[in-house]
């Protein structure tokens, strides 16, 4: 029993017995013991959803970025069946977006890279270039050869497109 219930127990004898600390104190005391019995503060959860796990968040944001076409439902749908445990909805996945400044996927779509660019339309890009070869002929003249080339980008195929020959005559 402590000192703040014996207190109690004196009640108003506690003028003529204590010497150590005024009565007011003691009695005091004895309200706060009383009140800390019945605060439920520390026990009580925070308000809201518990947040989310960093891997999750981290997964969510890395989808965002790679699939600047895929909207809030898509990328939850993906976190979803990558970790079951997780069952994250769009909602969650918007909020997180929002608090790490990632726009929506309409707008997400309109900024994309040009590395991007490339890789959506690989199948479908080619690129050319020219380049020239000095070679020496049987006669002893230099020949400048032009060579045009094209590449296709998703399949990295070579094809010549040309060869034109340049005679240079300070060389014969």
């Amino acid at each position: 029993m402590s000192l703040a219930e014996k207190g109690k127990r004196l009640g108003k004898l506690l003028a003529d017995t204590v010497t150590i600390v005024e009565p007011e104190t003691l009695l005091r005391w004895y309200r706060d013991l009383i009140a800390r019995k019945f605060d439920g503060s520390k026990k009580r959860k925070s308000p809201g959803r518990p947040p989310i796990p960093p891997e999750i968040e981290n997964l969510v944001l890395r989808l965002a970025r790679e699939n600047r076409r895929w909207g809030y439902d898509r990328i939850a749908d993906a976190v979803n069946q990558l970790h079951p445990d997780a069952q994250i909805s769009d909602q969650t996945v918007a909020n997180v977006l929002k608090r790490h400044g990632i726009a929506p996927s309409p707008e997400r779509r309109r900024n994309s890279t040009w590395h991007e660019f490339i890789r959506s339309h690989k199948d479908c890009l080619q690129a050319c270039d020219v380049f020239t070869a000095e070679v020496l002929s049987k006669r002893g003249r230099l020949v400048t050869f032009y060579v045009l080339f094209f590449i296709h980008i998703g399949t990295r195929r070579v094809v010549l497109g040309g060869l034109l020959k340049f005679y240079h005559r300070s060389a014969a």
